[in-house]
């Protein structure tokens, strides 16, 4: 590589890392902690998580009721399950008109309240600054093009990096009694050289995730009589959704659309179910195998909100470049779980090298 090339390449990879350096560190160690959130969340705060299993869950919509009963002004916008375990509580997150959540923990065999937790939680506060830096929308734009800038700084550094014919074993290894400059380039190399791939595919998935790339095909809005898709994606005429009467008939309850989901994919559990608090047509419900609760093995069904209709049904499928588009195949991506336990280790590790090699790259500028 000529020299003149050799200095570009350098003064791109030195900058692009040491600009949004304090960045990089906060995201990759906030991503290191959301990896495992449910494990610490679980055992930070066993007794909202935990009761003691008796009889047969209540009906959805008296746990929502519940949750909802104490002030009007909270509207209850999703219910959610960390695992199908007997003993696992129920959590109802509301929502303000102004956009402020709160968490409702539930114990489903009798309606009680077993806890109460704000959007302000630590760990809703790590959530939202690896996700967003709590900024919202200028947040994502953000963390979309740090993302592109990440994968060109890691090219750039596998570009710097790469041996002459005949000196690859020596590129792979750390002289440990080189002298501390020396024993630090070598760390920030090879590190970075190992890690690459998953580096890579950490900033990879980000625009899909930040950006919504696309979109799923959730059917016919509201008021239309066009029919909606069953779950082999053939399409089945569904009642009217209103259009003839002048306006969209009431929701219906949030038990019968998670019935409608679980009978559409059967021996499965309900680990989330969305009602919109705006204009959508449709509850969005995730359903796992039983005893799974891995995100590489949700189904998404899409229920009609009016009429208890399936719109469309996204199993898990192989995965195609198109795919990686897809903001839940690239969540699961990113965070390692597509490939199980294993995954999520690889990438949490990944996660902290994000601040190891800002450090020692920037310990290596400063010494120049």
């Amino acid at each position: 590589m000529q020299a003149r090339t050799q200095q570009a390449w350098l003064f791109f990879h030195r900058w692009a890392g040491i600009i949004p350096g304090l960045l990089i560190v906060l995201v990759g160690i906030t991503g290191s902690i959301l990896i495992f959130e449910d494990e610490l969340d679980v055992a930070f705060n066993a007794e909202m998580y935990t009761v003691s299993p008796f009889g047969n869950h209540l009906p959805l919509d008296q746990l929502v009721s519940a949750a909802e009963r104490e002030d009007s002004a909270w509207k209850a916008l999703r219910v959610s399950r960390l695992d199908d375990a007997s003993e696992r509580t129920f959590i109802v997150t509301l929502r303000l008109a102004n956009g402020e959540e709160k968490q409702i923990f539930i114990d489903p065999y009798t309606a009680s309240i077993i806890g109460t937790r704000s959007s302000l939680s630590s760990m809703a506060l790590i959530r939202r600054l690896h996700g967003d830096l709590t900024l919202g929308a200028v947040g994502e734009n953000t963390l979309g093009i740090l993302a592109i800038v990440l994968m060109a700084m890691f090219v750039a550094g596998l570009v710097l990096w790469w041996p002459r014919k005949g000196r690859v074993k020596t590129a792979l290894s750390v002289k440990w009694n080189g002298g501390s400059r020396r024993l630090l380039r070598d760390l920030h190399n090879t590190s970075g050289v190992y890690l690459f791939v998953f580096l890579f595919i950490s900033a990879l998935t980000v625009p899909p995730i930040v950006w919504k790339l696309t979109t799923p095909e959730i059917g016919p809005p509201a008021g239309s009589s066009a029919p909606a898709s069953g779950p082999n994606g053939t399409r089945t005429k569904g009642p009217s959704t209103g259009e003839q009467t002048g306006g969209p008939p009431p929701t219906i309850p949030w038990h019968q659309a998670a019935d409608a989901a679980l009978t559409a994919v059967p021996d499965t559990w309900l680990g989330f179910i969305l009602r919109p608090l705006g204009p959508q047509p449709f509850y969005l419900i995730r359903v796992f195998p039983v005893g799974e609760n891995a995100v590489s093995k949700q189904t998404t069904v899409f229920v009609n909100r009016y009429n208890g209709s399936i719109i469309r049904v996204s199993a898990p499928a192989a995965p195609t470049w198109t795919s990686l588009l897809s903001a839940d195949f690239a969540a699961s991506l990113h965070s390692g779980a597509i490939a199980g336990l294993p995954g999520r280790l690889i990438m949490f590790v990944a996660g902290l090298f994000f601040p190891a090699l800002f450090v020692t790259g920037f310990i290596l500028w400063w010494r120049r």
